[in-house]
């Protein structure tokens, strides 16, 4: 019956879930920004809770920083090697945030990171980057390619430092999405929340040098240090003014704080705190299972798959009643279909962003639902069957080939065996007759006769016989 789903879902399609709007039980005010733009996000949901122009392209200034070192975490190790060029130092203004590193002076990407992080050196920043990309421009491009990963679509960097270009731009929410992506990766961690660090001596610099972080939320003795914050980025061209992102944790809720163009640096920190307040304390949390959805479905002969519950921030006491749902099939075939459900406030109340979010109902129909399908599996388990009896019968022969084949080789190998032995055995007994007919016997010495005496005429004595020759 997908077809009745997909007609349910189009007539659900901008229609409401309740037909009545809750009254707010507490009246709560969102504070009022100097920022020229600014996000606050739900880190674990990406649920924006508060905007204002987030989706304006403003240069960013040194919050690029974040992207630089995301990218340098991912890319390398602790212990590899910077080491400056000339260009990675004289590009950088005098009058820019620098650590005075010379050309050839190396560094750990350790401290390099450390350096590019706190104090904010545009130098260490050009040197890291041409250490994991090769060059600045090759790693430019991996930022940029990264950010559309991310989902930051309206982000277009230039360079790894946050100087000052045109065309080097960002918004409140590609800033506050790039950071929720960061604050995931444990090393990206390590460098975004430490406050103060040294880098030893180097091969041309035999003093160390003690740096710590640029920003006033993560020092207790600042007026506007704030402990809920884990860790903290600013930057300040003249072109971007004061740019700030912050994280922040309280009762096991974490926020993405992003303002941008701000008119100065007390009113960055002001701005920010006033937004991390307002989220910890306006918001509460809602779960709605995919169950409670799948009710306005019209989806009794298909299954529903999804078990991932949806939890939603509401600020000024609002529950499930002041929420629309609107239900689009996305995508389908005969055996499955996917529909999103977006969320969003029934009325704007001025306490929150009324876009709360989306997820997707997945559904499969089972073959067996309709006549249509049980006959397509028929002929899909007919023809199923006829191909394992081929595969067997291609088996069985194969087999029998198999079998003959090597029963052969061992015939041929038996009687190459056997004719060898033949041969061998009748070598071994001609030899063994030939040894036995040439051994000599013992010497037989002919009997040497002597003549016997006989009687002679005396006629004849004493004369010598005749030689034969001559009888």
């Amino acid at each position: 019956m997908l077809k009745r789903l997909f007609a349910c879902c189009a007539a659900l399609l901008f229609c409401a879930t309740a037909t009545t709007v809750g009254a707010a039980t507490e009246e709560t005010a969102l504070p009022s920004l100097s920022a020229g733009a600014a996000c606050l996000m739900d880190a674990e949901s990406g649920q924006v809770l508060v905007e204002k122009n987030m989706d304006a392209q403003l240069p960013p200034a040194s919050i690029t920083k974040i992207m630089t070192t995301l990218l340098a975490v991912e890319n390398s190790s602790w212990d590899d090697i910077v080491t400056m060029s000339e260009t990675a130092v004289f590009s950088v203004p005098r009058d820019a945030s620098h650590i005075a590193l010379s050309p050839g002076e190396t560094l750990t990407m350790e401290q390099a990171l450390m350096a590019t992080m706190l104090p904010s050196a545009n130098d260490a920043a050009n040197g890291v980057a041409e250490t994991v990309g090769g060059t600045i421009e090759e790693f430019v491009g991996m930022m940029n390619d990264r950010a559309a990963e991310i989902g930051a679509t309206n982000t277009h960097f230039v360079n790894a430092n946050g100087l000052d270009d045109p065309a080097h731009l960002t918004t409140a929410r590609d800033m506050a999405l790039i950071t929720r992506e960061a604050i995931q990766n444990e090393d990206f961690l390590r460098v975004f929340s430490a406050t103060e660090y040294e880098i030893p001596p180097t091969n041309l610099q035999p003093e160390s040098r003690a740096i710590g972080a640029g920003n006033k939320l993560v020092f207790d003795f600042t007026s506007y240090y704030d402990p809920d914050v884990i860790g903290a980025k600013s930057g300040y061209t003249t072109e971007a003014k004061h740019t700030l992102v912050s994280v922040a944790q309280r009762d096991g809720r974490t926020l993405i704080c992003v303002v941008l163009a701000e008119p100065s640096n007390n009113t960055m920190y002001q701005d920010t705190i006033a937004l991390l307040n307002y989220g910890f304390s306006a918001f509460s949390e809602i779960t709605i299972t995919p169950q409670e959805l799948a009710l306005k479905v019209d989806a009794s002969e298909v299954q529903l798959t999804s078990t991932e519950p949806v939890k939603l921030l509401l600020a000024g006491g609002m529950d499930a009643k002041d929420i629309t749902t609107r239900y689009h099939v996305e995508q389908g075939d005969q055996y499955s279909v996917t529909v999103k459900v977006d969320f969003s406030l029934t009325e704007d109340t001025g306490t929150q962003y009324v876009q709360l979010g989306s997820t997707r109902l997945e559904y499969v129909l089972p073959l067996a639902s309709t006549g249509a399908s049980a006959e397509s599996a028929t002929e899909k388990q007919s023809g199923s069957d006829i191909m394992t009896v081929v595969l067997w019968s291609l088996a069985i022969v194969a087999g029998a080939a198999l079998a003959l084949f090597i029963l052969l080789l061992l015939y041929v190998r038996l009687r190459y065996d056997l004719r060898r032995a033949v041969r061998s055995w009748k070598r071994r007994n001609a030899v063994k007759k030939s040894l036995y007919l040439s051994i000599p016997g013992p010497a037989v010495q002919p009997v040497e006769q002597i003549p016997q005496k006989t009687k002679t005429d005396s006629g004849t004595a004493g004369r010598q016989p005749k030689s034969k020759r001559y009888q």
